[in-house]
């Protein structure tokens, strides 16, 4: 499954959600104080049933976000002292970032941590 990362959209997902929770409704209900048309009625619920279906999409997507990012957390924090093996026959340290270990290496060059093996 793809990460998700709602600090590129969740903005644009509220904006939308006000639009139709706030601004849709508040025209709706003062175009109905001048004209008392049943329809307006009728639009004012779709727009915020619309609206509250927008917030639940968001909820949703921020759950999902939000436990991804503890299951990588508890990932990284139970693999820190470990050396990845790169497809060009180094390691990186998992602290630092250090893409130079070697296999034989039993600690980082950089920043000093013992691996675990």
């Amino acid at each position: 499954m793809k990460k998700i990362n709602s600090i590129g959209y969740a903005h644009r997902i509220i904006g939308l959600a006000v639009v139709f929770l706030f601004l849709i409704p508040l025209l709706l209900y003062l175009s109905n104080s001048l004209l008392h048309l049943p329809i307006l009625v009728m639009l004012i619920k779709w727009s915020l049933g619309f609206g509250g279906v927008i917030i639940i999409f968001l909820i949703v997507l921020l759950v999902i976000e939000f436990r991804q990012d503890k299951k990588m957390s508890k990932y990284f924090e139970d693999n820190k002292n470990v050396k990845m093996p790169l497809c060009n026959g180094l390691y990186e340290c998992q602290v630092c970032g250090n893409k130079q270990v070697k296999r034989e290496h039993r600690s980082c060059t950089v920043c000093g941590i013992n691996f675990k093996d």
